[in-house]
């Protein structure tokens, strides 16, 4: 199995991304300079910085420090973080003498005194209202008042590699004229640059990672000390971010900006980033290349070294960058200097996977290990169960693909298996059965007011054919231990993550908790056959169960109500729903949120729970009155 950490080895072929960027990084005349490496969750970004950080670190005129944002958040000032790692990595070389440490004094000194002053919010405000700093505090009493704050406190900057502290001195060292944020934002650039070059460094390169995952002050936080007091000669900024949640935390932090700077979001990376780069999705051919070195990284138990030299040897192998080389058996027994019949059967898999996770998972190389890790999960607990012989990984894959993309026609499989005494699949059969079809000459089936969108997709009924020629055929394979060592499907993926793409905008429209949105989905959520609204129920269900707060209604059950408006049958299992919450947290609108039941089943239910209600002792005392005065006639 693998884990989610960034690797030196270039499974992605992703080095030659991070060569050039440090070619770039080379270029004296460009610096101060700021890279931004984007691409959604999971497309390798990290991997990127990794590959540049060894690419760096045998240059001694080079000082590459990474930051983590997600790791500083909550704890301190992000900004203030940022800033003291790299105060902190330059006082950390071995060159450094007393001058260079009397400078990385004084910087610690000005970190504190721009903490006290408040500059992050004031340099938010800034932006948004035009003011300056100075304007914004305009209190000369607070800000003379700093030095005092801090003159007989220590400063620690974060790590433990070297021991500085910041003592009181007799001489001043705040000078008059500096006593305001713009005069201490310039002494600190000032100093910082100052200190670069006394520490013997011609290129200071600060890597920025899970800058997306922060929240949405703290990334305000780090891109604001990257321009504002980091951005001097001879640094350069690497920043490993998602575009979407950059601009998300912008309008988060300025949400009162007018219309007419709608564009703004964009801007504001835009003039950050002065050399954007995007992290490319893999096509499908990319996908199956990518799949088969992490099976050949397990087939090898992470032998590192062995796995560098054939990714090495398989990309001086092609007569061009872009050529569309395949990486087979053939290619890796070559290299290894033997085949090898385990080897040959695990990279099959690699064919059936390749091309409906490209598609699917849009050639996201964390989505396909996490495919992979499920799949070899299942195949341990085969293994812990004693079914190893009665599981192949080929089969499993197949199964797995099904699961993950065509939901509906999974649980048929799951209903055959389970009512079937040889544990095969009459789903299965019948899929398997159909004869392939050219994609041009597919026509679409007459719709009826029954038919499922997921149903009369010609593509999704084109990627169910498909499924159903991946080799092995499983009309005939007793399915029993397959459905079992999959019981733990709740584990398999993010909440979320199984519905089918289908179904995604009406599961999006129902957690918006908006009706305005709910009714452009209508008669989607009409046509949902029994297990696709059940399948769209539990995961709303499981959005519900982790809200904080029933006095108000939830989003994710504002979306249930409809769909159970929609879908009669699911009527009795939101009552059960509602039954696992603690009354005391019910809020007042319990009591009327379920007079539309129309089925005997729910509103049975409905009557028991609200009669439970109105005899609880932990219910507000205004619900019971509520309730007591409703007639529930039904």
């Amino acid at each position: 199995m693998w884990n989610d950490k960034e690797t030196n080895v270039d499974l992605l072929g992703h080095r030659r991304i991070a060569q050039t960027i440090v070619e770039i990084l080379r270029e004296e005349e460009l610096r101060p300079l700021t890279v931004g490496i984007h691409g959604s969750w999971g497309a390798g970004k990290t991997s990127i910085l990794s590959l540049i950080e060894a690419e760096l670190k045998d240059d001694d005129t080079t000082l590459c420090l990474t930051f983590n944002g997600w790791l500083y958040q909550g704890y301190d000032d992000t900004k203030s973080a940022l800033m003291e790692a790299v105060v902190h990595a330059l006082l950390s070389r071995r060159s450094v003498g007393a001058s260079a440490m009397a400078m990385g004094k004084r910087l610690f000194k000005r970190i504190n005194w721009l903490k006290a002053a408040k500059v992050a919010g004031s340099l938010a405000m800034t932006a948004a209202t035009g003011m300056s700093p100075a304007a914004l505090f305009g209190l000369p009493g607070l800000l003379a008042s700093a030095k005092d704050l801090f003159a007989d406190k220590e400063a620690k900057p974060a790590g433990t590699t070297v021991n500085v502290t910041v003592e009181a001195e007799e001489e001043d060292w705040l000078k008059p004229e500096q006593a305001t944020v713009p005069a201490q934002i310039q002494a600190f650039r000032d100093e910082l640059q100052a200190l670069i070059k006394e520490a013997g460094v011609e290129r200071l390169v600060v890597l920025v990672d899970d800058l997306d995952r922060c929240l949405p002050t703290s990334v305000i936080d780090i891109l604001e000390a990257v321009k504002l007091f980091l951005f001097v000669e001879g640094s350069a900024f690497i920043l490993a971010t998602d575009e979407q949640m950059i601009e998300y935390a912008v309008r988060r932090h300025f949400p009162d900006l007018p219309v007419s700077q709608a564009e703004y979001t964009k801007h504001y990376l835009e003039k950050l980033i002065q050399i954007p780069i995007r992290v490319p999705s893999l096509n499908a051919l990319q996908t199956q290349n990518y799949i088969r070195f992490l099976l050949l990284q397990n087939h090898l138990q992470h032998d590192k070294t062995r796995l560098a030299e054939i990714c090495t040897a398989f990309e001086q192998a092609r007569e061009t960058p872009y050529d569309n080389k395949e990486l087979t058996y053939a290619f890796i027994t070559e290299q290894l200097g033997g085949s090898n019949q385990d080897l040959r059967n695990i990279l099959n898999v690699a064919e059936q996977l390749g091309s409906t996770l490209a598609k699917e998972l849009r050639g996201n190389p964390r989505n396909v290990k996490r495919f992979l890790n499920t799949l070899f999960m299942r195949q341990r607990v085969a293994r812990i169960y004693g079914l190893e012989q009665k599981v192949q990984l080929d089969v499993l894959a197949k199964l797995m693909l099904l699961e993950r993309f065509h939901a509906e026609q999974y649980e048929a499989v799951v209903a055959d298996v389970t009512a079937a005494p040889d544990g095969r699949s009459a789903t299965v059969q019948q899929l398997e059965a159909t004869e392939p079809e050219p994609v041009a000459d597919a026509k679409p089936k007459a719709k009826s007011k029954h038919d499922t969108p997921a149903a009369t997709a010609p593509a999704v009924e084109e990627a169910l054919r498909q499924w159903a020629q991946f080799a092995p055929a499983l009309a005939e394979v007793d399915l029993r231990p397959y459905i079992f060592i999959s019981r733990e499907r709740v584990l398999s993926f993010q909440p979320g993550e199984e519905i089918p793409p289908a179904l995604m905008p009406l599961y999006q429209a129902l957690l918006t908790g908006v009706r305005m949105q709910f009714v452009k989905h209508e008669a989607d959520a009409k046509a949902l056959t029994p297990s696709q609204a059940r399948l769209l129920f539990e995961q709303l269900q499981r959005e519900a169960v982790t809200t904080g707060d029933w006095q108000t209604v939830p989003k994710a059950v504002d979306g249930l109500v409809y769909l159970v408006q929609q879908q009669p049958a699911l009527e009795a299992p939101l009552i059960a729903m509602m039954n696992s919450v603690a009354a005391k947290d019910l809020g007042v609108w319990v009591g009327t949120k379920f007079g539309f039941f129309t089925t005997p089943d729910g509103k049975a239910a409905r009557r028991t729970f609200l009669a439970n209600l109105q005899q609880d002792p932990q219910v507000s005392g205004t619900l019971k009155t509520l309730l007591s005065q409703m007639q529930t006639a039904d």
